[in-house]
């Protein structure tokens, strides 16, 4: 009953993009609708006791040059004992559009979200999360139209050199899919998780946080 990480007076801060955001700035303020809200609810249901304070920083549409531009103001300013980034399947999509190779994109992308955590390990010392990207199809077999391994391969590399707890996102919604052939995880457009889709992210952060 004792093993959360998170103890009565953490600030416990996410940062992302529209799967963070979910409506944490209007109608869900201040948290959303999506898996944040579902962690901090799932905490406080097993662990009445902890008094933990919650910050949603996600917005839609945002990529990884977003965050750095908002860097100070969202996470250095807001000091936060843990943080959690969800950040890339924009940046996939917009190299995608612009038919950009990933060798040529990639490197600049992770580049930008070293220097991020950088920041948020020499200024804040705090703990860190990082999400896999995903995108996901009906069936195992359907072809992926954006090179998500390549950045979950970016997202381990600087998992491990930042010793960051990783949250496999991409490979939990795999193992989902084919076991449950044909359920949606997510709405149509493969990215942008369901209810179901934002509980698995939810239980998958919550196995890092030995909930």
């Amino acid at each position: 009953m004792n093993n959360l990480l998170f103890q009565s007076g953490d600030k416990v801060l996410f940062i992302g993009d529209s799967i963070t955001d979910c409506g944490r700035r209007d109608a869900y303020a201040p948290l959303g609708h999506g898996y944040v809200r579902k962690i901090t609810e799932l905490i406080t249901a097993k662990y009445p006791e902890r008094r933990i304070t919650y910050v949603n920083k996600g917005i839609g549409g945002d990529i990884v040059e977003g965050l750095e531009s908002r860097w100070d103001i969202d996470v250095i300013d807001e000091k936060p004992e843990w943080l959690s980034v969800k950040i890339g399947i924009n940046n996939a999509s917009r190299q995608h559009m612009e038919g950009v190779p990933t060798s040529d994109y990639l490197p600049m992308w992770e580049d930008c979200y070293r220097r991020i955590l950088t920041r948020a390990k020499t200024e804040l010392d705090a703990p860190l999360f990082l999400f896999e990207i995903f995108y996901v199809a009906e069936d195992v077999e359907t072809p992926r139209p954006l090179d998500t391994d390549a950045y979950n391969a970016s997202i381990h590399r600087l998992a491990e050199e930042f010793e960051a707890r990783l949250i496999p996102t991409s490979t939990a919604f795999e193992n989902a899919v084919a076991a449950r052939p044909g359920a949606l995880w997510t709405t149509q457009d493969g990215v942008h998780p369901n209810a179901e889709g934002h509980t698995l992210m939810a239980l998958e952060f919550l196995k890092q946080a030995a909930w």
